[in-house]
C-alpha cells in the first residue's frame, strides 16, 4: 500500500452533505418527473410541481443557512441553482452515480457498516437518513471521526483494483495490445493473484475477479457497466479521502 494522507474528518462530512443535498434533489426531480405518468389531470400535476419546487426552495435555504454552499464545487453549484425539474437526463444519470460515492463518505465517517460487494449498489435511502437533511448539522460535523487510516487505505487499494480491471476490458475492447508474449488473460490473472495475496480479494474465479457468480470476462454489457460504474465512483471518493491534493472537482459531470 502507498503512503497516503487523510482528509480531515469534518472536511468528509461537509462533503458527504454536499452529495446527499444533490441526491436528495434528484430524488424530487424524478418525482416530478414521473408524476406526469401517475396523474391524468393536470391540476394533480401542477400541485405536485409546486410542493417540490418549496421543497427545492426550503432546501436552498437549508444550504444558506447550514453554510454548506461554500463547500459545494463549482459545477455542483450551477446544478443546484438550475431552476427546478428542468435537469437533464444526462444530469440525472450522472448525479444517480454519486449514491456510490456517498456510501463511500458515509462508511469513511463509521455511518455505514461495510461496502457492498462491486457488483451490488448502495441503497439511497439507508444513506441519506443519517444525513437528516434539512435539520441542523451540528452534531453531524461536530462529532464526524474517520475509520483508521489503514483501514481507509485498504478500502482504496482494493476500489483501485476493481477500477484497473474495469479499465482491462475497456482497453482490450478498443485494441490495445499488451507487450508480445503476453495475452490480457495473463495479465489480469497476475494482477488478481497479487490482488489475492494482498487480500484485496478474497476469491477468483477461474483466475479473473468475481462477479455476478461468474469471472469477470464473462459479464454481459449491462454487468459491465454497472460494476464499471461502481468501481469508478468508489475509486474516486476513496482517492479523495486519502489524498488532500485530489480535488473533488476532477470529476466532471457533463450537463
Amino acid at each position: 500500500m502507498s503512503q497516503l494522507c487523510i482528509q480531515d474528518s469534518r472536511t468528509v462530512a461537509y462533503r458527504a452533505l454536499c452529495l446527499g443535498t444533490l441526491l436528495k434533489r434528484r430524488e424530487w426531480e424524478l418525482a416530478v418527473q414521473n408524476s406526469g405518468e401517475r396523474f391524468i389531470f393536470d391540476g394533480v400535476r401542477d400541485h405536485v410541481l409546486q410542493q417540490y419546487q418549496q421543497f427545492n426552495a426550503d432546501l436552498l435555504k437549508w444550504l444558506a443557512a447550514e453554510k454548506i454552499m461554500p463547500h459545494l464545487s463549482k459545477s455542483e453549484q450551477r446544478i443546484l441553482n438550475q431552476p427546478f425539474a428542468t435537469w437533464s437526463e444526462r444530469t440525472l444519470t450522472c448525479i444517480g452515480w454519486r449514491i456510490e460515492a456517498l456510501g463511500i463518505l458515509l462508511w469513511a465517517l463509521k455511518r455505514v457498516d461495510t461496502i457492498p460487494a462491486y457488483d451490488d449498489q448502495f441503497i439511497l435511502k439507508a444513506l441519506l437518513e443519517p444525513l437528516d437533511l434539512l435539520n441542523p448539522t451540528i452534531d453531524f460535523i461536530w462529532l464526524a471521526s474517520l475509520r483508521p487510516a489503514e483501514e481507509l487505505q485498504i478500502a482504496r487499494d482494493c476500489a483501485e483494483q476493481w477500477n484497473w480491471r474495469s479499465r482491462a476490458t475497456e482497453l482490450e475492447r478498443m485494441g490495445v495490445r499488451p507487450p508480445d508474449g503476453v495475452t490480457f488473460s495473463d495479465v489480469i490473472r497476475f494482477t488478481a493473484e497479487r490482488a489475492i495475496e494482498n487480500r484485496l480479494l478474497s476469491y477468483l474465479i477461474q483466475g479473473d475477479f468475481p462477479a455476478f457468480a461468474k469471472a469477470y470476462v464473462d459479464l454481459t454489457d449491462d454487468e459491465y457497466a454497472l460494476t464499471s460504474a461502481i468501481a469508478y465512483e468508489r475509486y474516486f471518493a476513496l482517492n479523495w479521502v486519502c489524498e488532500l491534493s485530489t480535488s473533488w472537482e476532477g470529476i466532471r459531470i457533463d450537463l
